[in-house]
C-alpha cells in the first residue's frame, strides 16, 4: 500500500522533525527528551511529565507515550527542570536538571538535544497498589534464577552507554535460558525500538504479545515498528488493540487514528482522533489536532483543517514551523471561503 501524504502539510511535518541543517540555524530547535522506567526497568506509559524553568514555574506538561517516551521541543537556551508526576501509582516524583547550550557557529547556532532517562523509585508509604507501581493485573512467571540474573545484569548495562552491546548480549542469553521470559522480551524490544532497529525488534515483539496478550507497551511498540516498516494493516491492528487494553490512553487513540487516516478510513479516523482530543482536554494533544488537520485538508474541509492548525499552534506556541503553519492556515481559510455558495446582497 502506498504511503498517504498531503504534499504541503507533509513538507511542514518534515520541518518539524528533521534533524538537518535547517534546525541548526534556529536557536529554538533544542529539545529535551527521554524515557520513564519503573522499578523493574520497564517503560511507563501515560504518566505526566512537566517541563519547568529554573524558578520551578511550569512551562509544559505532557504524558509519556506507549513506549514511555517524553519529548519537549522548540526550546530556547537556558536551564530547565524535568519533573515526573506518576499519579495513580506508588512511585515517587522525580526531578532532573537540564541545561541547553547553543554555540555561535558563524552564521548559525548549534542545536542542543538533552537526553534524560528516569528510573522511578517505589514510595513504600503507599499500600494497596501492586509492586509494579500501577493498579491492575500483574503478569507473573516462574523465572529461572540464572535468567533473572542475566536480565538484571542487562538492564544495568543499558544504563551505561558504553555497555549497551553487553546489555543486548545479556538479555539474549536470558532468553536462551527462558525463551518466553516476558520482561526480557519487552525490554530487548524496547531497546531496539528506541534505536530505530525495527527489524531486530520484530521477532521479540511478536513473541512477547503471544506470551502476554495484554501487554499495552508491546502492542504499542509493535504498532510503531509496523508503521515505520510501512506495514499499515499490521500497524492498524496493533494500535487498535492498545485502545482496547487502555481505552483512556490519548496517545494510543492518536496513533490508531493516524494509521486509519493514512489507510484512507476517514470516517473511523475522525471518530478515533476526536476521542483522543476529548481524552486530552486537561492537557491537549497537539498531535491529535495535527492529524485531524491532515485529514480535513485531504477531504476538502478547509475550515476545519484551519481550525485544527490554529489549535495546534495554541498548544505548541513555540513550534519551529509556526510561520509556515500560519501561512497554511490563511491558505485553508481562503479555500474555505471560495467553497462557500455565492450570496447576492
Amino acid at each position: 500500500m502506498k504511503r498517504f501524504f498531503v504534499c504541503v502539510l507533509c513538507t511542514i511535518l518534515v520541518l518539524c522533525f528533521s534533524a538537518g541543517s535547517v534546525l541548526t540555524q534556529n536557536r529554538t530547535s533544542n529539545s529535551i527528551q527521554g524515557f520513564i522506567f519503573d522499578a523493574n526497568r520497564l517503560p511507563v506509559s501515560d504518566v505526566y511529565v512537566e517541563l519547568l524553568n529554573d524558578t520551578y514555574s511550569t512551562l509544559k506538561r505532557i504524558k509519556t507515550d506507549g513506549s514511555g517516551r517524553f519529548y519537549f521541543g522548540g526550546l530556547s537556551e537556558g536551564n530547565f527542570k524535568v519533573k515526573v508526576l506518576p499519579y495513580g501509582t506508588n512511585y515517587l516524583e522525580e526531578v532532573q536538571d537540564a541545561e541547553i547550550i547553543n554555540f555561535n557557529a558563524g552564521n548559525s547556532y548549534t542545536t542542543d538535544i538533552v537526553y534524560l532517562d528516569f528510573y522511578l523509585k517505589l514510595d513504600k508509604r503507599k499500600v494497596n497498589i501492586d509492586s509494579s507501581g500501577t493498579v491492575g493485573a500483574v503478569f507473573v512467571q516462574d523465572i529461572p534464577s540464572q535468567a533473572k540474573a542475566l536480565y538484571s545484569k542487562g538492564v544495568s548495562q543499558f544504563e551505561r552507554p558504553a555497555d549497551v552491546d553487553l546489555g543486548f548480549e545479556s538479555l539474549k542469553k536470558a532468553l536462551e535460558i527462558f525463551p518466553e521470559y516476558y520482561d526480557a522480551l519487552n525490554r530487548i524490544s524496547f531497546e531496539y525500538v528506541r534505536r530505530d532497529k525495527f527489524y531486530e525488534s520484530l521477532p521479540h515483539l511478536v513473541k512477547a504479545v503471544r506470551v502476554n496478550q495484554r501487554s499495552f507497551s508491546c502492542y504499542f511498540m509493535l504498532g510503531t515498528v509496523a508503521y515505520n516498516l510501512k506495514q499499515y494493516k499490521e500497524a492498524m491492528e496493533a494500535f487498535r488493540v492498545t485502545t482496547v487494553l487502555s481505552p483512556q490512553s490519548a496517545s494510543a487513540q492518536v496513533k490508531y487514528g493516524m494509521v486509519l487516516r493514512i489507510s484512507g478510513d476517514y470516517i473511523n479516523a475522525e471518530k478515533v482522533l476526536l476521542k483522543a482530543v476529548s481524552l486530552s482536554n486537561d492537557f491537549p494533544s497537539a498531535e491529535a489536532h495535527w492529524q485531524l488537520a491532515l485529514m480535513y485538508e485531504k477531504l476538502g474541509r478547509f475550515s476545519e483543517a484551519a481550525s485544527n492548525l490554529e489549535k495546534y499552534i495554541k498548544i505548541q506556541p513555540d513550534a519551529e514551523n509556526k510561520k509556515q503553519i500560519k501561512t497554511l492556515i490563511n491558505s485553508m481559510k481562503t479555500k474555505a471561503d471560495t467553497k462557500k455558495p455565492f450570496q447576492s446582497t
